[in-house]
Formats: C-alpha cells, structure tokens, sequence
C-alpha cells in the first residue's frame, strides 16, 4: 500500500499551530470536522485523546502516529501534519516530535487501519530523507515527495 494512495494534498497541514499534545489532537480533529471528513470534531479529538492516554503514539526521531477508531466512518483517513519547532509528545526517546501522521479508521476495519499503520511504517523505514517534509509548507510538494520511497 502506498502511502500517497491513503492522504491527498486537502489533509496535508505544513506549520501546524501546537504547542502541546492536545493542541495537536485538537488542531487535526478540528481540520478533519471542517472538511466534513468526519462528523463531530470533538469525538475525534475525544478518541485521539483516550488512545494517547493508553501510551504516547510517539515512535521516536521526532515522529508520532497519533490514531484512532470512529464508528460511521466511511474510510480510513490519512492526515499529516508538521509542527517545524516540535513539541513534547512523551515520544519513547524522549525527543521533541514534529512530524505527525494522524490515522482515523472505521470501527468496521480493523484491518485497514493497522495496513494504514502498517504503511506509514514501511514509508518511514524506506525513505531516510522524511525529515526533509519538515522544509516545505507546499501540501502539493509533500503530497509528492511522499510517492518516493
């Protein structure tokens, strides 16, 4: 699966305005409720929150994968964002993360959710450059640069 083929340039946010882990949360729930991706914001921003607290999504080398599960969700959605200074997500080598992919997934799917996951992982592994999304604020130049790899 291919990393491009799960987000689109609308769900690229260069610049995220963050400062903390629920500033992040909030600003993907409150962006994926106004592209009428998902239904209620606040129900995002309420699972976001509660998988958070079950253990920090941050892998480490400045990168978290915060993601969740709705029910009446018609498919998995890919979000990723960047927050160019980092922030302190309890990432598990304790460095400041500034990359985000955030994964919202059918209830119904279990499966496309950890493919999703999955992918992200495999992207991460292949393309030793993902720090350079951190240098563009172009949605369409990152939504291109993630077909590498």
């Amino acid at each position: 699966m291919e990393l491009q083929a799960l987000t689109e340039p609308d769900l690229i946010f260069p610049g995220l305005p963050a400062f903390d882990i629920p500033s992040v949360l909030r600003a993907f729930a409150d962006r994926l409720a106004g592209a009428d991706l998902v239904a209620d914001g606040d129900k995002l921003y309420e699972a976001l929150w509660e998988r958070e607290q079950l253990g920090s999504t941050g892998i480490g080398e400045g990168v978290a994968v915060p993601h969740c599960k709705l029910a009446k969700l018609k498919r998995v959605i890919l979000a990723i964002g960047h927050v160019p200074k980092g922030i302190d997500f309890a990432a598990v080598d304790k460095s400041p993360v500034q990359l985000f992919f955030c994964v919202v997934s059918p209830e119904s799917e279990p499966a496309a959710h950890l493919q999703c996951l999955q992918a992200i992982s495999a992207w991460l592994k292949q393309n030793d450059e993902s720090r350079r999304i951190l240098e563009m604020d172009d949605p369409e130049a990152i939504y291109e640069f993630l077909s590498r790899g």
